[in-house]
This record gives structure tokens, C-alpha cells and sequence, in this order.
């Protein structure tokens, strides 16, 4: 695997893959985008599953580029028993990698009993029943169904979806954002790739790793921990502060958590951990899409 990972070949058909699932990421984009600019301030963003990294990304664009939208942002579980029944009726976006779960089913029947207006986003279950029930909430479905590539591909298509609603805000981030969304993500897989290959490959030599990172970063780490777990590497998400060692670590940050990033490996430095890390030197709102990018390379190189 280590030699299929600096494999031009390898890289090339990586970034077809990439190219193909941001092509579709850009006709669903425009379906969040519409939702987006419904009249209501009042958004829940809510998520099961690999739904984790879309939702975070939908969320977090919100939160800095929209200080009039009123936003709940949780799992659908939490969602479902403890938020849609105790408000007054809003918008809810809800993605999933996981159309076949309770957990689906709940939130939905939640959300349509209490008057929200659903946004539901889906990989297309293959069971006729399932299908049938699911019709009357008008799912929006993507032709991915494995839970890691779809989940990449829905959240290019809420970083593109965002970074258009907002683009007149925040002045020249959002304007720099915007020009990054139109320019896509496939061009850039090559080059980070070859920026961060040497932290690919030691990553993949460990037996278990503990994947860790700042709070903006977690929905990245754990997509990052099921493609190590798919490699057959142990592995499971820590909060930082919770870390122990003797281990292998990975940490995931940006520079703009400079101060956090120094505070933990300060820490670090005194345990026995062997501590790899991938630190992004771009905005937060990208670099999460851009450590999915990297950890989906990592599966595409098994095969």
C-alpha cells in the first residue's frame, strides 16, 4: 500500500473519483441552496452517521457567516426526542449515509408531526418498502451509497451551497471562499497529496492510532478514524484534553488554532506519545473538506 500511495496512477484515478463525485456534489448544492434561502431564520441542522462532516460544515458556515440565523445543531436522536417537539416550527436539514435506521425514521416522523419543513439527504435505499416510506417526506437522494464517499460528496455540496448563500458576507473571506467553491476541490487533490504524503505513510505504519483535534475539526477525525478502521488500524476519536499517553496520536488542526496547538503539543511532549499531525494552513471552514480528502485517499489506495 505504501508504494500504491506515491503512485502517480494511483493519484490520477484518485482525482477522476474526486472529480466525479464533486460533479454530482454541484446539482445537490443547488438543492441546499434553495433550502437555505427560504424565508425562516430559524435552521436545525442535524445529521446520523457519516452525516456527521456535511452537517458540521453546513453548520459552522452558518454560525460565522450569519449572525441574524438562529441555528440548532445536534444528532438526530437528540434532534428527535429533545428539540423538534419543544419549538415553534422551522426548516431542518437532515443528511444521513444511513437511510436503513431507526434513528432515520425517528427524525423524520418527528419533524413532519411537529410542521418543520424537511430537507432530507440520503444515499437511495435499495428495499421497495423502505423507499415507499420514505417518499412522502421528498428525500433528496445521491447515487453513492458507500457511507464515506457519500458523505464527502454531500459535504462539497454544502461547502458549495454556503459559500454562494454567503458570499457577500464577511467581505473578502466570503468573496475568497466563493472564488475556492467555484474554482472546485478537484484540482487541489494532487497537490495535497504530495504535501502531505510523508504524513500518510506514517500514519498507515501504526497498529492503532487515537485520532484527535479541536472541537471545529471533529467531524473530520472521526471520518478519519473509520477510514483507519477500514484499513484494519485500531483506532477511536479523543477530545484533546483527554489524552493519555503511551499511544500513537494523530492531531488535526489549522493555523489559526495556533495558540491551542502549541498549549496541547506543550502537553504532549511531557507523555510517552508518538504524535504525527496534520496541521492546515488554510481557512477552518475548508480544511475539513480537506482532511476528508486526504483520509478518503487512504481507502482508494487499499483497493
Amino acid at each position: 500500500m505504501l508504494q500504491k500511495l506515491r503512485d502517480s496512477t494511483n493519484v490520477e484515478s484518485y482525482v477522476k473519483r474526486i472529480e466525479k463525485l464533486e460533479k454530482e456534489s454541484r446539482n445537490l448544492s443547488e438543492k441546499i441552496l434553495g433550502f437555505l434561502q427560504e424565508k425562516e431564520n430559524d435552521i436545525i441542522i442535524t445529521y446520523h452517521r457519516q452525516g456527521y462532516l456535511p452537517a458540521s460544515i453546513l453548520y459552522w458556515f452558518t454560525v460565522v457567516m450569519d449572525q441574524e440565523s438562529r441555528v440548532i445543531f445536534n444528532e438526530a436522536n437528540t434532534i428527535s426526542y429533545y428539540t423538534v417537539v419543544y419549538r415553534n416550527p422551522s426548516k431542518l436539514i437532515f443528511f444521513t449515509t444511513n437511510p436503513v435506521s431507526s434513528s432515520t425514521i425517528n427524525l423524520l416522523q418527528a419533524s413532519q408531526l411537529t410542521g418543520n419543513k424537511i430537507l432530507f439527504i440520503s444515499p437511495k435505499p435499495t428495499q421497495p418498502h423502505l423507499l415507499d416510506m420514505l417518499s412522502k417526506y421528498d428525500p433528496v437522494y445521491i447515487s453513492i451509497s458507500d457511507e464515506l464517499e457519500a458523505s464527502l460528496l454531500m459535504a462539497m455540496a454544502a461547502y458549495h451551497a454556503a459559500s454562494k448563500h454567503y458570499r457577500t458576507r464577511m467581505g473578502r473571506r466570503g468573496e475568497r471562499l466563493y472564488k475556492h467553491s467555484e474554482e472546485g476541490f478537484t484540482p487541489i487533490v494532487n497537490e495535497l497529496i504530495r504535501i502531505y504524503l510523508e504524513k500518510l505513510e506514517k500514519i498507515i505504519n501504526e497498529n492503532e492510532v487515537i485520532v484527535t483535534s479541536s472541537k471545529m475539526l471533529e467531524p473530520s477525525a472521526t471520518y478519519f478514524v473509520e477510514t483507519l478502521r477500514r484499513l484494519n488500524i485500531k483506532s477511536h476519536y479523543e477530545k484533546p484534553e483527554e489524552v493519555i499517553g503511551p499511544c500513537s496520536l494523530l492531531l488535526l488542526g489549522t493555523t489559526v488554532e495556533e495558540y491551542f496547538i502549541r498549549e496541547i503539543l506543550f502537553k504532549y511532549r511531557m507523555m510517552n506519545i508518538q504524535l504525527n499531525d496534520i496541521v492546515m494552513n488554510t481557512d477552518p471552514l475548508e480544511a475539513q473538506l480537506y482532511i476528508a480528502l486526504l483520509a478518503l485517499y487512504l481507502i482508494h489506495s487499499k483497493s
